[in-house]
């Protein structure tokens, strides 16, 4: 490969030298040519000196080097003393006066020659200065649409590789210990490779860690090249080092040198700006974590104190004159210890369903599952509380095969029973059913409560949110029963909505995903 770069270069630089070549040629040919006519038509030689003159300037302006201006300098005097000085076709005159104004030609020639080959090179000097203040612009620009300290690196890599076209070594840091480099070589080192070159851990270690700012950058030299290493890093920590392969008699000094602190100096703020947006998104989540525990601990401690005083109120009266209490109100005794453990214990069902879900996401073992096994067993587990209510219960003759996690789908539907339950009149049918919608099915539990404000729907969803209505037993939740189901559905890629029942209550629904689908006789009101 380094061989093929090679011929390359060297085919490229060949034509390149042919294309100059034959350019001053047929320039002092086309000057010639004028200055012919210029002879024939009796013009004086000064006009034929300016046409040379002018051949040379361009010379010198479109070609690669100041020899071929300095070469047509001399050749357009041997050609002006030739052609057009008595006697022509030699290099004898008649009149010193021709030698003279040869020789004036020929230094006139020279110094425009320079003048131009100056101004080009400083023409290409300012090209290049642009074209790195480009590349400089559009690394800030690249650098805020990085999404990771990898994107970076990269970012930075390739901008400083177009700017210098050497090869460029990525080290960065993590504990300030040096990790593997990042690396783009050059065509000239396709075989480049930093270990041997004896940038090794601990070299790469103490530079980081000097003080020393002479050190900054430091040079390593390894055979006719050098690496030219530098330090990324802000007033307090160093990210990473660059290091810049050169040829051994360049350097990166004054402007290049300037550039390449200012790209860097970017690079350090971008990673800066991204280690503190981790942080703060660490410290956002820690601090979100908090809030939740504070607030799942300060709303169990009070929501518990109510059940937990009914049934150790109620336990006392029945140990303590169990015979002196008629049998109606031991009875009704006996039901509220019931109901008030079954509050308790769908509590607790939700805090260990909570419990599954890791920031934000929640681990569930799905399974193909049919629905129309998995509603009856919900709803079998709510048949105590469910007493007073007519539980309606609709589903159709064919199969919905669903990848669920059973248990939390059941969940699922035990908690939005259980709200219809608290909400809607005692006596008042609870509607469930399922049918299918596209390829989804779709689970419906509609009430016929108070209904919801439309300022309530928005917020049912979040974390530990309650209305300020009353459910049937008086006994408000915590506001875990809906995020919960939120959470589940979507763990499962379904979606849940709440809607109004017209002309009262509330419809609550979720869809899932069918796994197999077999339609014959649908739900006509799907």
């Amino acid at each position: 490969m380094r061989f093929k770069s090679a011929q390359r270069r060297n085919r490229l630089q060949t034509d390149a030298v042919q294309r100059d070549v034959l350019m001053s040629a047929y320039i002092l040919a086309a000057c010639s040519f004028i200055g012919f006519v210029f002879h024939s038509l009796n013009l004086s030689e000064a006009n034929i000196i300016s046409i040379y003159i002018l051949g040379i300037l361009l010379i010198a302006s479109i070609t690669s080097s100041w020899i071929y201006g300095a070469v047509s300098s001399v050749a357009g005097m041997i050609l002006f003393n030739s052609l057009y000085a008595d006697p022509i076709f030699n290099f004898y005159v008649y009149d010193w006066q021709y030698a003279i104004t040869a020789g004036a030609m020929l230094i006139v020639s020279l110094v425009t020659n320079s003048i131009m080959t100056l101004f080009r090179g400083q023409l290409d000097r300012e090209k290049l200065e642009t074209r790195r203040l480009d590349i400089l612009l559009e690394t800030s620009q690249h650098l805020q649409q990085a999404q990771n300290v990898d994107d970076i690196f990269a970012v930075s890599l390739a901008q400083l590789y177009r700017m210098f076209e050497r090869t460029v070594l990525f080290f960065p840091l993590s504990d300030g210990k040096v990790l593997q480099p990042m690396l783009r070589r050059s065509e000239d080192d396709l075989n480049f490779s930093p270990d041997h070159w004896g940038l090794d851990e601990k070299t790469l270690e103490r530079f980081v860690h000097s003080d020393n700012e002479a050190e900054n950058p430091l040079i390593h030299t390894h055979g006719g090249k050098k690496a030219v290493l530098f330090k990324v890093r802000n007033k307090k920590t160093v990210f990473a080092v660059v290091g810049i392969i050169v040829d051994s008699d360049e350097n990166i000094v004054g402007f290049e040198y300037n550039l390449v602190l200012a790209m860097l100096d970017e690079v350090a703020l971008s990673l800066e700006k991204h280690y503190l947006h981790v942080f703060n998104e660490r410290i956002a989540r820690e601090a979100e974590a908090e809030r939740l525990r504070t607030n799942l601990l300060r709303t169990i401690s009070h929501d518990l104190r109510t059940p937990l005083t009914s049934i150790s109120g109620n336990a006392d009266i029945l140990l303590s004159n169990e015979e002196q209490i008629n049998p109606d109100l031991r009875k009704q005794l006996y039901q509220n210890i019931y109901n008030d453990s079954e509050w308790l214990i769908s509590l607790v069902e939700n805090l260990l369903f909570i419990t599954r879900i890791d920031n934000g996401v929640m681990s569930i073992h799905t399974e193909p599952e049919i629905l129309q096994e998995v509603i009856p067993e919900a709803l079998h587990c709510l048949a105590r509380r469910a007493e007073e209510h007519t539980i309606v219960l609709e589903l159709p003759e064919d199969f919905f095969v669903v990848k669920m996690d059973a248990r939390l789908i059941m969940q699922v539907i035990i908690n939005i029973v259980d709200n219809a339950i608290k909400y809607a009149p005692l006596g008042s049918d609870i509607k469930v059913r399922a049918f299918q919608r596209d390829l989804q099915v779709v689970v419906e539990i509609a009430d016929t409560g108070c209904g919801i404000s439309d300022e309530d729907k928005q917020k049912v969803f979040e974390m530990f949110y309650t209305t300020n209505k009353k459910s049937g037993d008086s006994r408000r939740g915590i506001g875990l029963g809906l995020p919960l189901c939120q959470s589940i559905v979507h763990a499962h890629g379904g979606t849940i909505h709440i809607a109004d029942n017209v002309p009262s209550g509330v419809i609550m629904s979720f869809a899932l995903h069918l796994e197999e689908v077999r339609v014959e006789n649908e739900y006509p009101g799907s």
